[in-house]
């Protein structure tokens, strides 16, 4: 279906957009903990493992961080946030939206901006359905202190998260319109004023108003979800991680 949307950044021009749709049945969002990879150390040489060998071999009493990576798909950034919460004392389960089959990258930067090709309604929807599938099953196999996070379009995923956990880490992502305020969750909001990708024509920086939310505001020229050398500090503090 063809649905004709003004361009965010063009008060002239409108463009036919194509959205794609994505496969929400039980099969599909039910399966999505086995296209994860897990992680139960810190080692250069980890690259993960499946979840039966996870279940298997893990400590259920260890906290564990479920991060949900951003609109160009797993990259650098996500490897940064899985060595930075592994030598935390943290597991750290990589999920990988794209692996779904029915899904690929949904941005571009179009003058230096980032633009979402899909709309957030359409994409944002089975993103939180497999988070919470996750979220679900880990605690199902006996894991109780659960974190989530997101770097970018995954910081989105982690704002309408709707479902309670032990906090929610938002790296690198404005503060997005929410149907309502998950007020069961206490939130870290991370995000630098000069991120050469973010307008804040689209949302505000800050998650102020929101009485759960602690947001951490930077002046770096940086998208790294751990840019500003202040931020690895107030994760840990959110984290009550000793030092």
């Amino acid at each position: 279906m063809k649905y004709f949307l003004p361009l965010i950044f063009s008060a002239i021009h409108t463009v036919a957009l194509s959205f794609p749709t994505y496969n929400t049945s039980e099969e599909i969002v039910g399966s999505s903990h086995l296209r994860s990879k897990y992680f139960l150390t810190s080692g250069f040489f980890d690259f993960g493992i499946d979840y039966k060998e996870f279940i298997e071999k893990s400590d259920k009493a260890k906290g564990i961080v479920i991060h949900s990576h951003g609109c160009a798909g797993l990259g650098q950034y996500d490897s940064q946030l899985r060595s930075f919460y592994t030598k935390l004392g943290f597991y750290f389960v990589q999920l990988d939206f794209h692996k779904r089959g029915d899904a690929k990258a949904s941005c571009t930067v179009a003058n230096g901006i980032l633009t979402y090709h899909d709309l957030v309604g359409v994409r944002l929807p089975p993103r939180v359905q497999e988070l919470q599938n996750h979220v679900n099953k880990l605690r199902a196999d006996g894991f109780q202190k659960i974190y989530i996070s997101g770097h970018s379009e995954g910081g989105m995923v982690v704002q309408w998260f709707p479902d309670e956990v032990n906090g929610a880490i938002v790296h690198s992502m404005l503060c997005i319109p929410t149907q309502a305020n998950n007020l069961k969750n206490k939130y870290l909001h991370l995000v630098s004023f000069n991120d050469p990708l973010l307008d804040n024509r689209r949302s505000p920086h800050t998650c102020d108003h929101r009485p759960n939310y602690t947001t951490v505001t930077s002046r770096v020229a940086s998208h790294g979800p751990l840019a500003d050398s202040s931020w690895a500090e107030k994760i840990r503090s959110f984290l009550d991680v000793g030092n």
